[in-house]
């Protein structure tokens, strides 16, 4: 059965990849759909994504880079931090879950061997996507310098001033009467400011964070930046490997799994596999339960990163997962218990006639028992779901955190 171009319309798929949909029916039929699908869905996996994180010795980028990667110094990959040696040589470190995306720890400019006039030649500018640049004190007029560099190519660049919590920290233990926190982050932040604006760079932002301190502080805002400025496929690549479970990665990483749930849907609907009871719609359970578990995986929602937060809170997972009241617990990954759980959902909004939906493009032998919606509804409400029960369990790591570090 040939589909036509013409007759292809279905809500929040762009016309060009509706086309890629019909392409394949023609040729292979529903196998053909469901390789696409599957090479669509992870093709983000092979987009290439260069960070070059430079700045002043001693700033603290190794540590960055193995924190925002999930590592810590020692383990296998991670970059080699040291108090007494600075980045000498321009190191590259990949990511652990997506090895084409990668950081590289570049010496700041105006050290020894990397002048200002040899800098671009040194460290080839032009490769990276974006720049970071750190300081652990003030911004240096070789920092001023690197971004001005930068915008003349018109990339994008980044503000990182780090060990905010040493400066609490030593704000308490230096004067008689302490600032508030609040106090000494808004003058650090102007003073940051006021810096780079006697370079000539006054627009630019600056991020306060603290590398021992991942939830904490501006952490979480700039990684969640880095992914909203990149493009398409690009930000998918590092909201899908950033470790980060901060609200603003969460929501990013929401962002794009909301993107990929037309394409499931549109898929789940041409395949048509398995009927929901009752109901006069189909969905291929199989791609549901794969999607499915990655959002688990992307909010941190596994057995096992569930275990940890339980462990890191002195209390049992089970009553943890009781105490948050999580939804997660209700998915039962298995064909049965997803289609039950769907079959749930529609009920409970009186969807029938609300979610059917035809695909004239596949003909009407088979049109008739297909639904796009109604799967679009159920990965919809997993997806919120298990997004909340992730904002439960940052929250109660966020108040425990901050109670055991409060100074």
């Amino acid at each position: 059965m040939m589909a036509s171009n013409s007759t292809f319309e279905c809500n929040n798929i762009p016309a060009e990849e509706g086309e890629l949909f019909v392409d394949e029916f023609n040729k292979h039929g529903i196998a053909g759909i469901q390789q696409y699908v599957t090479e669509r869905l992870n093709k983000w996996r092979r987009i290439p994504l260069h960070i070059a994180v430079t700045g002043k010795a001693g700033a603290g980028k190794s540590t960055f880079i193995n924190v925002i990667r999930g590592l810590k110094t020692g383990e296998a990959g991670a970059a080699h931090t040291d108090v007494t040696e600075g980045t000498k040589t321009i190191k590259s470190y990949k990511h652990p879950y997506s090895e084409n995306i990668v950081f590289w720890d570049l010496p700041g400019v105006g050290t020894e061997n990397f002048k200002r006039e040899n800098y671009d030649d040194k460290v080839k500018l032009a490769k990276y996507d974006f720049f970071l640049i750190f300081s652990s004190e003030r911004f240096l007029e070789n920092d001023g310098w690197l971004a001005k560099e930068i915008r003349k190519m018109d990339k994008r660049f980044y503000f990182v001033r780090t060990k905010v919590f040493l400066d609490i920290s030593n704000e308490a233990k230096g004067r008689a009467f302490p600032r508030s926190r609040d106090d000494i982050l808004s003058h650090i932040l102007i003073d940051c400011l006021q810096n780079l604006e006697g370079y000539g760079i006054s627009d630019s932002p600056v991020y306060l964070i603290d590398n021992f301190e991942p939830y904490d502080f501006d952490f979480g805002r700039l990684q969640a930046k880095l992914i909203e400025d990149a493009p398409q496929l690009k930000r998918e690549a590092l909201a899908f490997s950033i470790i980060g479970q901060t609200q603003e990665i969460m929501l990013q990483k929401k962002k794009e799994l909301e993107k990929r749930i037309p394409i499931i849907s549109l898929a789940s609907a041409v395949a048509g596999a398995v009927p929901i009871p009752g109901f006069g719609t189909a969905v291929d359970a199989g791609l549901m339960i794969k999607e499915i578990m990655f959002y688990r995986e992307q909010f941190g929602l596994t057995e096992d990163a569930i275990k940890k937060s339980a462990v890191m809170l002195g209390v049992r997972t089970e009553e943890l997962k009781s105490q948050l009241d999580m939804k997660e617990l209700f998915i039962n990954c298995t064909k049965k218990g997803v289609l039950a759980l769907c079959n749930a959902f529609l009920i409970s909004q009186a969807a029938e006639e609300a979610t059917k939906f035809v695909l004239p493009v596949i003909g009407s032998a088979i049109a008739g028992i297909l639904s796009y919606k109604s799967t679009s509804y159920c990965m919809t409400k997993i997806l919120e779901g298990m997004y909340e029960d992730a904002l439960k369990i940052n929250m109660k790591l966020s108040m425990y955190l901050a109670q055991s570090s409060s100074v």
